[in-house]
């Protein structure tokens, strides 16, 4: 009888375990689920919408790496022939020198980075050449954004 008790006391602890971790990882997606980025508008026209994403800024040195979202009016095509609506593209800015690389771009089949991921470019961080941050042009604006001393 004694064997059957505690038998049944490691198979009720087993089983008690199990939920407990299954109710951990519940609760942990529904906290992913819940997290997502909060664009703001940099530059605007008639055809394309720039926002970035304020809460995913990183600071290293005098470089910050920034998440920007390109919204276009009309749809394009990729290189490879897909139909393509928006672009998110991270980017490392050099804050001293106005240069920027361009480090990773996706693009979506629908408006504000949803739907279809259609394609995606990558770049190896240290093969990438700098480019110079043009005045006048959204990237200018999120620099200025982006590279004001903090307070």
């Amino acid at each position: 009888m004694k064997q059957k008790s505690s038998s049944l006391n490691a198979y009720a602890s087993l089983l008690f375990s199990r939920f407990t971790v299954m109710a951990f990882c519940l609760l942990c997606l529904g906290f992913a689920g819940v997290s997502h980025a909060e664009w703001a508008e940099i530059d605007k026209d008639e055809d394309v919408t720039h926002l970035w994403d304020k809460e995913a800024v990183k600071a290293v040195h005098v470089s910050r790496y920034v998440w920007t979202l390109s919204d276009y009016a009309k749809a394009s095509k990729t290189f490879k022939g897909d139909t393509f609506q928006s672009e998110m593209v991270r980017w490392r800015l050099y804050c001293k020198n106005d240069t920027f690389v361009r480090l990773s771009a996706s693009y979506f089949d629908k408006p504000l980075g949803k739907g279809k991921e259609v394609m995606s470019l990558d770049e190896q961080e240290w093969k990438t050449k700098e480019f110079p941050i043009r005045p006048n042009t959204y990237l200018a604006i999120l620099k200025k954004q982006v590279c004001q001393p903090e307070s």
